[in-house]
């Protein structure tokens, strides 16, 4: 299998598709920075905290990754080097596992790309600086990482097992799904307990306007006890949901690292397994 890694690694710093996803996830980082910095200027009063958005370029990397495996990995199959390297005697978990440790370092990469710039324009007093400790910080990148590796096993499921055009199709799709279900979840989760009272004005056919007046209501969508717990579990697990939290809330915990672990081995269990039937034509 080293002999696999040292030549996936020379194709994957040789991609150009690689090298466009990091100056992407950099460039957007840079146009955030100017974004925030035009700000600063605008409102004198508005102070933009780094730590506000670092880890917001973890939201994009599915998509990112996607484009990016979607050629990287996709290739091999058109191409038939998979076969090729079947043929010459790699096993079929030696080339999952391979493609599944290169495809989670580009995706690292891209990520961090983000991460440094966002930093550069700390340092530099463009932005902000950070208002939470160093050891948060690094907890949270730590954090952060296996969130994107757990993303990177998934969609790496998808290119691995379905071939043709179709393949990038859902693996876009589905991290887009990812995004839309962990703001829903979000969403929930935040709802108020009540709805506080308001008051709108109806026009009748006559053109008279009456006030009404909405009293404090109970809010249908909150929620509580066993559905709450449901949800808080998939909002922890999820690699989405952690993202968001990270980037939002700037909490997380060990259980993070923990659940990206898990959501990484059954994937890569499942996709082995899966893969090891497939017809490599």
């Amino acid at each position: 299998m080293s002999k696999l890694l040292r030549a996936d690694f020379v194709r994957l710093f040789k991609s150009r598709i690689f090298w466009i996803g990091v100056l992407f996830m950099a460039g957007l980082a840079g146009f955030i920075v100017f974004t925030r910095w035009s700000d600063m200027q605008a409102v004198p009063d508005y102070y933009c905290f780094a730590d506000d958005f670092f880890l917001i370029g973890s939201m994009y990397i599915g998509i990112v990754i996607s484009v990016f495996m979607g050629i990287f990995v996709s290739t091999e199959y058109s191409s038939g080097t998979i076969r090729n390297k079947h043929v010459i005697g790699h096993s079929r978990m030696s080339m999952y596992l391979s493609n599944l440790i290169i495809c989670s370092t580009a995706s690292v990469i891209m990520n961090l790309a983000f991460i440094v710039v966002v930093m550069a324009g700390s340092a530099l007093g463009i932005i902000g600086r950070f208002d939470i400790s160093t050891d948060k910080i690094i907890f949270l990148i730590l954090a952060e990482t296996f969130s994107v590796i757990s993303i990177t096993s998934i969609v790496l499921v998808v290119y691995m097992l379905i071939t043709g055009r179709i393949a990038g199709f859902i693996a876009i799709i589905m991290c887009f799904a990812m995004i839309i279900t962990a703001v829903a979840i979000e969403n929930r989760l935040s709802a108020k307990e009540y709805i506080e009272p308001y008051t709108f004005t109806v026009t009748s056919e006559d053109g008279t306007e009456q006030e009404i007046e909405q009293p404090l209501m109970k809010n249908p969508k909150y929620l509580t006890g066993t559905k709450k717990k449901v949800f808080q579990f998939f909002h922890d697990t999820l690699p989405v949901d952690q993202m968001m939290q990270m980037s939002n809330e700037k909490t997380c915990d060990t259980n993070f690292i923990l659940s990206s672990i898990a959501v990484i081995v059954i994937t890569t269990g499942a996709g082995i397994f899966i893969f090891r039937k497939k017809d490599l034509k």
